[in-house]
């Protein structure tokens, strides 16, 4: 036999009130949080991004520049030395193995490329260590803005991580593009 349950409102009424308290509680405190260390987020992002571009490109100062191109909008850095124009800084993102690979890579103003480094990523746990500890992203320094890397043609992969080295090339490749259209004048 099914034994009736008796429900109390009021006990109900209270416990929902008190969830609902805490969950304003601490949302409140998350959005107190957020708004108070924003700033220094934001602070450490450019540092971390400025650190970046120093690997890719010696530079002592960086300006953000927009130009146009056929599919979009692109924004970059151009490199200085003192007074002097010594490159271009561009950060693409492209797909390895995974997407979201984003590969940051300086241009000086020859038309070689002065670094490559990975921004940011989410291959397979592992790869990416195998790409950088084979070398791959140091046999791009002094490349051709002219040649167009093609993985397994005119430079060596990386075994076992073929994916990521042409997700790295591509983004690469596309920072070449965007470097001819700026240096052209056709990117405005």
């Amino acid at each position: 036999m099914a034994e009736k349950i008796k429900i109390n409102v009021k006990e109900i009424l209270i416990c929902a009130l008190s969830l609902a308290i805490i969950a304003a509680g601490i949302t409140a405190a998350l959005a107190l949080t957020n708004a108070a260390t924003a700033g220094r987020i934001e602070e450490l992002y450019q540092e971390n991004q400025s650190n970046l571009r120093q690997q890719v490109i010696d530079a002592d100062s960086f300006a953000e520049i927009k130009f146009a191109v056929d599919d979009g909008e692109v924004t970059c850095y151009t490199a200085n030395k003192g007074d002097e124009l010594v490159g271009y800084v561009f950060t693409v993102s492209s797909t390895g193995k995974s997407s979201g690979l984003v590969v940051m890579t300086g241009i000086s103003v020859e038309g070689k490329v002065t670094g490559v480094v990975i921004v940011d990523e989410n291959e397979t746990a592992g790869y990416v260590d195998k790409v950088k500890k084979a070398g791959f992203l140091g046999r791009l320094t002094g490349w051709d803005s002219n040649t167009k890397l093609k993985v397994g043609s005119n430079i060596d992969g990386v075994s076992q991580a073929t994916k990521t080295v042409k997700g790295i090339a591509e983004g690469v490749n596309k920072a070449l593009e965007y470097y001819h259209s700026l240096a052209s004048g056709e990117g405005k």
